[in-house]
């Protein structure tokens, strides 16, 4: 089976080299860390782990960002509890591996948390980098299951878990085609803690054992900020005109094409409501031109955030100006002074956006119909009264203009997401309680305790 692994990467990696080539010279991306990629350590994090404590790391794989983000309370509880207790954590991205450097590549943690990039899933990599590692423990978060990888975990008698487990009915449908190869690397895994009762028959349906599954909340809702002010949001709303007397609706994280449905129903209310303005934060930086040009044609002026540093001298924001946030790390600003926000990537098939900082900031939220990555906090949301589903341009201006007619209603629909969130906090607590004992089950909060697992 590894040979035959190890073939059928290789195989899939030539037939993939050209659109890598290209991304490559577009993009950036794949031009570094390909010793690492291959399971090389460096000689610095080496050290570092020849130094570690006898009982070896714990390994935290995250793939991305996201997922790193949703670790950090974790990270900082085990350090706090445990601080003889050495973790390594491995991204597999760019931005995920450039953002955990600059969450632990110094302060208090970086005595204790080491980053690596994760191997590619050759073989021969893995036994390379698990020799050089040598964990206690590994620890994939949501659905980062490689074959080869927890096969040889498995080998060495390392012990591999699940944590913030997640699995969206898409990828279950696609992972039922090759059940046999995914219920024998479910079988090896020791414990799987997932998000709800839905992803855990899912995994058990793909050959996870059912007395293995634990249903805890998602980890992001520990992570999220509680909050009305964010750090830097007035300074923002100074350099780019925005004034307390303006209201300020929100695209976040928009998908290709959704700045026309965001323009309509902007134009769709200016004309009635002479204090409304717009600002779209498009996801990728590569469609920011698509939004420019859209708003030319529309006859709008945009008003670009990396043109309007803060400290910049600005007069306030026209009625037919829109801000496009084109800079990174700054959309938690903008959501905090917002009226009301469309969370993107939903009115087309890319399968939503991460709703749930809109959510802990209370503030009103809306979304197209396409938000499967995000199913089980939409059901969440949807079901308390903390936002509302929206299919085109026309439902997006008239749910804009009930929050324009209604403040308050607006500002009990933030509230009450806000609420879904606090009420299912501190998974992240009781993942580090676990994960420090190294035994036994999860610890379950009180509206877990009569989750059942149950083959579908």
């Amino acid at each position: 089976m590894t040979v035959l692994l190890d073939i059928c990467y290789f195989l899939g990696l030539l037939l993939a080299l050209p659109m890598l080539l290209y991304k490559s010279w577009r993009t950036g991306k794949y031009r570094t860390d390909w010793p690492a990629r291959l399971g090389r350590v460096p000689p610095e994090q080496l050290r570092w782990l020849q130094a570690a404590s006898r009982s070896g790391p714990i390994l935290l794989h995250c793939v991305s960002v996201g997922e790193l983000l949703s670790t950090r309370l974790l990270v900082e509880e085990l350090c706090r509890s445990r601080p003889e207790q050495r973790i390594v954590i491995t991204t597999t991205t760019d931005t995920g591996t450039a953002r955990a450097r600059a969450m632990y590549g110094s302060g208090m943690l970086a005595q204790q948390v080491c980053t690596l990039r994760y191997p590619l899933d050759f073989s021969w990599a893995v036994r390379r980098f698990l020799s050089a590692v040598q964990p206690s423990m590994v620890v994939l978060v949501e659905l980062e299951t490689w074959p080869n990888f927890i096969r040889f975990a498995r080998r060495r008698n390392i012990p591999v878990r699940i944590i913030n487990g997640r699995l969206t009915e898409r990828s279950f449908r696609r992972y039922r085609l090759i059940r046999p190869l995914i219920a024998r690397m479910f079988s090896a895994i020791d414990r799987l803690g997932v998000q709800t009762q839905a992803i855990a028959d899912r995994f058990i349906a793909l050959g996870a054992a059912a007395e293995r599954v634990e249903v805890l909340p998602t980890m992001k809702f520990d992570t999220a900020d509680m909050v009305d002010q964010v750090p830097g949001a007035d300074a923002l709303s100074r350099a780019v005109g925005l004034d307390p007397q303006l209201r300020l609706l929100v695209g976040g994280s928009t998908g290709p094409g959704e700045q026309d449905a965001l323009i309509a129903a902007y134009l769709g209310l200016r004309r009635e409501y002479a204090n409304l303005r717009l600002a779209i934060a498009p996801r990728k930086p590569e469609t920011v031109p698509q939004v420019l040009l859209s708003l030319q044609r529309a006859g709008l002026e945009a008003v670009r955030r990396s043109t309007r540093p803060d400290g910049s001298m600005t007069p306030l924001l026209r009625a037919d100006q829109v801000l496009v946030l084109d800079t990174l790390g700054e959309l938690k600003k903008l959501y905090s002074v917002a009226l009301g926000v469309f969370s993107g990537r939903s009115l087309i098939p890319l399968g939503g956006s991460d709703m749930i900082e809109v959510a802990a900031l209370a503030k009103p939220c809306c979304f197209g119909p396409h938000t499967y990555n995000f199913a089980d906090v939409v059901e969440l949301l949807l079901r308390e009264g903390g936002a509302v589903v929206v299919h085109n341009a026309a439902e997006l201006q008239r749910q804009m203009k009930i929050w324009l007619e209604d403040a308050a209603a607006a500002r009990a629909m933030g509230l009450k997401a806000r609420q879904s969130i606090v009420a299912r906090r501190g998974s992240s607590q009781r993942y580090a309680q676990e994960l420090a004992r190294q035994g036994g089950a999860w610890e379950l909060g009180s509206s877990d305790r009569n989750a059942k697992t149950s083959q579908p």
